[in-house]
């Protein structure tokens, strides 16, 4: 199998977040991702979603987030994609000895879904311009040996 890719795009509306993670479990149950990875998958999408409907795009229903998810032989990659005026990725440092009660509790940000995004997944990444930011999350289907 080459590279398969899916996208879905969805309004700035909170509503359609279940849409983007049906089609995550959908995707995964096709690639035969185990159960509990699926969950943990879904889980990090929704989050990552929910945070560029809140932050990326502030609600406004006219920007679209999209999600595209790409797939080969090694891996799954879910790129979340809002159309916001990016973020200063310097303070959005998810390693754990960056995440301190101030940055959970503080500001109202949603630094803790950023933790919890990067505890699920294999590896993520975000990108960030003023045209909007782009994180992407990695499942790999084997295990990585050491």
């Amino acid at each position: 199998m080459g590279m398969e890719r899916i996208e879905v795009h969805i309004p700035s509306d909170l509503t359609f977040e279940r849409v983007v993670r049906a089609s995550t479990d959908e995707i995964g149950k096709v690639l035969e991702i185990p159960t509990d990875r699926l969950e943990d998958l879904k889980l990090a999408v929704s989050e990552a979603v929910c945070n560029a409907i809140e932050h990326g795009n502030q609600q406004m229903a006219d920007k679209l987030v999209m999600v595209v998810f790409t797939v080969d032989t090694e891996k799954l990659e879910v790129h979340v994609i809002d159309q916001g005026t990016g973020v200063d990725i310097e303070r959005l440092d998810f390693s754990e000895q960056h995440v301190e009660d101030a940055h959970i509790e503080g500001e109202g940000r949603r630094g803790f879904g950023m933790f919890l995004i990067s505890a699920l997944v294999d590896q993520y990444e975000v990108k960030s311009s003023e045209e909007g930011t782009t994180l992407t999350l990695r499942l790999y289907r084997k295990e990585i040996e050491p």
